[in-house]
């Protein structure tokens, strides 16, 4: 059984809190869809393929299955893959926050995240080689079957005080017990990187959470139609000093890369890097150009759901420029073929800058020589993305900027 890194856990918590927004009922870990997860990005990364085809010309569906979930009565299932080219310093959470923000901005895996059919889900999050540069793999494989409810959450010792679970803050071994009105007792340990997960029957229970050098408190939860979560946020210390752990595979340093084209078959992509310059008072144009030198990140991701046993997997193509205030995307009919790429006419790239020169004038104040560092990096921003999409989609939009 695999045992969640905090990576996966911080992941689970940007999912969770993302559909809280919308009302829909937080996702429990389950093992066998993270055996399924896990299992798929090792594979992607080791064939150099990204696809929801995997080993053998599994489905996900059938991945899932293969790992050991079992599904019955009215039953539902969801895979998201996503991939990014790995970045300094030390550590992988903001290639996590990336891969998750690039998800949540695209409406089909988007769907699959909020979707408050789905009661669990497996995470697999892995680092290696792909196409000869150091990248990190996401696969989110949510599900639904049979009618069990969880009570599910994170004990985490809130370093930065931001309410909110980090990788390195989790509270591992922490008891948790849950006590019904019958006086029934469920118990269950919180993992290395703090989540945990209890299946309950619907009614109210006093949710107790206790450990070492922790002083024990109690929350009530109220099982209905839906999971419940209960966070321990900054549990009181009874003596000593809270020690909040990691798994080992969230260790390292990732080195930089220089990009790679995005696979042949993502459904959407977005390509950067990172650049200095501006004033203060333009600190948006540093963030638009953080991501377009040559020490910058590709991604790519892809999502595909099944219901009740019909497949459904619209594809929807676009690719964006994260920016300020900036979105290229193709939506006319004049395709080039992807092995022309090469011969697109200047005038088809000038004109792309030319619309984010532009664009940036709006923002700036007159500075000549700034609009010109500007138009040099445009200029080769978009020569990127027209190389991106080329790659991304098997063909090239030549009219670029709507």
């Amino acid at each position: 059984m695999p045992q969640h890194s905090a990576n996966e856990q911080y992941l689970l918590e940007l999912i969770n809190a993302e559909r809280a927004k919308t009302g829909a009922q937080p996702l429990a870990f389950d093992n066998d869809l993270s055996e399924a997860a896990e299992n798929h990005d090792r594979w992607m990364l080791s064939a150099d393929v990204f696809s929801h085809t995997g080993s053998g010309g599994t489905s996900p569906t059938t991945r899932m299955k293969a790992a050991g979930y079992t599904l019955s009565g009215s039953w539902a299932t969801g895979e998201n893959i996503a991939w990014a080219t790995t970045r300094a310093p030390t550590g992988y959470t903001d290639e996590v926050k990336l891969l998750h923000t690039n998800l949540m901005n695209s409406s089909g895996h988007r769907a699959n995240i909020l979707n408050p059919n789905f009661r669990e889900v497996g995470l697999g999050y892995e680092v290696g080689d792909y196409k000869g540069r150091s990248s990190a793999f996401v696969t989110e494989d949510f599900a639904k079957t049979g009618s069990d409810l969880f009570l599910t959450g994170v004990a985490f010792d809130d370093k930065d005080g931001d309410r909110f679970y980090d990788p390195g803050e989790g509270l591992g071994a922490v008891t948790v017990t849950a006590k019904n009105s019958a006086g029934q007792t469920f118990k269950t340990t919180t993992s290395a990187a703090g989540g945990y997960d209890l299946v309950l029957k619907p009614g109210t229970y006093t949710v107790t959470f206790s450990g070492a050098n922790i002083a024990t408190s109690t929350q009530t939860a109220t099982i209905g139609t839906k999971n419940v979560k209960k966070d321990l946020i900054d549990p009181v210390m009874k003596s000593g000093t809270l020690a909040a752990t990691d798994s080992a595979e969230d260790a390292g340093t990732a080195a930089p890369t220089k990009p790679v084209d995005v696979a042949d078959n993502t459904d959407t992509g977005s390509t950067g890097g990172n650049s200095t310059g501006g004033n203060p008072a333009n600190n948006w144009l540093a963030d638009f150009f953080k991501k377009m030198d040559h020490s910058g990140q590709d991604q790519g991701t892809r999502g595909a759901r099944e219901v009740a046993g019909s497949a459904d997997a619209t594809v929807k193509k676009s690719v964006a420029f994260d920016g300020d205030h900036f979105n290229f995307s193709s939506k006319v009919a004049a395709h080039v073929n992807a092995d022309q790429v090469n011969d697109i006419a200047d005038g088809h790239v000038q004109q792309a800058v030319d619309h984010v020169i532009a664009a940036l004038q709006a923002h700036m104040p007159a500075d000549g020589h700034a609009v010109a560092d500007a138009g040099d990096a445009a200029q080769a921003a978009v020569a990127k993305i027209l190389a991106q999409m080329a790659a991304h989609s098997g063909h090239q939009n030549a009219d670029l900027v709507a």
